[in-house]
């Protein structure tokens, strides 16, 4: 036990709560991200079909059916 003139020890980072936030805080944006590229594989990008450019990259130009 500490004598009472003694002020509390809080030089350790774990006893800061703002450090245990912010680890949190991170924790959670890194698992976020991970979940977000584990959903995102289970769907296919689809192609759009358009004559126009999307954000200044040409698309493929859309495929007509071939003639019976």
């Amino acid at each position: 036990m500490q004598p009472r003139g003694d002020p509390p020890r809080r030089g350790s980072w774990y006893s800061q709560p703002v450090v245990w936030l912010g680890i949190a805080v991170f924790a959670a944006s890194l698992a976020g991200s991970v979940w977000l590229i584990v959903v995102s594989v289970r769907y296919d990008d689809t192609r759009i079909p358009t004559n126009h450019q999307i954000f200044g990259v040409p698309a493929q130009q859309p495929t007509r059916p071939a003639p019976p």
